[in-house]
């Protein structure tokens, strides 16, 4: 099995043009939707990796995969929280796309900040930015209709699925799982097939830091894609599927007497 988890401001369905690459039929796949985004519940909560950690053990329990083993997939947030998940969830491969690593909180508001005026209002966690936001919530049925007119290059459900968060939802991840997390706390998982994926042109998440992180790890792979941006998944998809297949046969060769396998 595979399970994929999106970035913020995603779903689940950010990942269709690569799940659709992926060539065995057998496998099961799994595009989950992160707590407060897409068509999963709202709660008025932190946002803080523990509970978005205690949303997706809770979806795994209720779909009886508690004890199933999976290849995890996670682009930008999702790929935070997929490494952390990775720590105590029955993971046996992962691949982190786009992953955001900054030295500390400060490095990560101000290079985000300088991406578009509307990051700089919500990253700032400024009263206008909460106001445009809310003003935005509240007429989330027309944005709706608009979204795939106002973003023409990316997939309709998905420019649709971008409105589908709320101030809280959106604020609370990126200052608890982006900007809470400092570079030198991150450590890659030993014991299983890890690959890093990332845009060398990537503005949103700085492959330099990436690099670092796989410099002091133990044989992660880095797979650097020349002029590559941070919608890696929509625009790279069959390198990510190639990658995700490769990894899961890897994983298939190396436990086939495990009849726990899920791949």
């Amino acid at each position: 099995m595979v399970v994929f988890l999106h970035g913020v401001g995603a779903s689940g369905r950010y990942w269709h043009t690569v799940a659709d690459r992926l060539e065995d039929a057998r496998l099961r796949l799994s595009l989950v939707d992160l707590l407060g985004f897409g068509r999963s519940p709202k709660p008025d909560v932190l946002y803080r990796p523990e509970d978005h950690l205690a949303a997706l053990d809770l979806w795994r329990s209720s779909a009886g995969l508690a004890d199933e083993p999976f290849v995890l997939v996670g682009h930008s947030v999702g790929a935070s929280l997929a490494l952390l998940w990775a720590a105590h969830a029955p993971v046996v491969g992962l691949i982190l796309v786009g992953l955001p690593v900054y030295a500390d909180p400060a490095q990560a508001r101000r290079h985000l900040s300088e991406l578009s005026t509307l990051n700089r209002l919500t990253l700032g966690a400024s009263p206008l930015g909460q106001v445009v936001c809310s003003v935005m919530c509240h007429t989330r049925p027309l944005w709706y209709l608009l979204a795939p007119y106002l973003a023409p290059g990316v997939p309709p459900d998905v420019a649709r699925d971008a409105v589908q968060h709320t101030w809280t939802s959106l604020s609370g991840t990126l200052d608890h799982c982006v900007f809470g997390v400092r570079s030198d706390q991150l450590r890659l998982p030993a014991g299983m097939p890890v690959v890093l994926i990332h845009g060398s042109a990537d503005r949103s998440a700085p492959i330099e830091n990436v690099r670092q992180l796989a410099a002091r790890s133990r044989a992660p792979r880095l797979v650097e894609l020349f002029g590559g941006g941070h919608d890696l998944p929509l625009s790279h998809p069959d390198l990510l599927a190639h990658e995700i297949q490769a990894i899961v046969t890897e994983v298939s060769d190396g436990t086939a007497d495990d009849p726990r396998r899920g791949a």
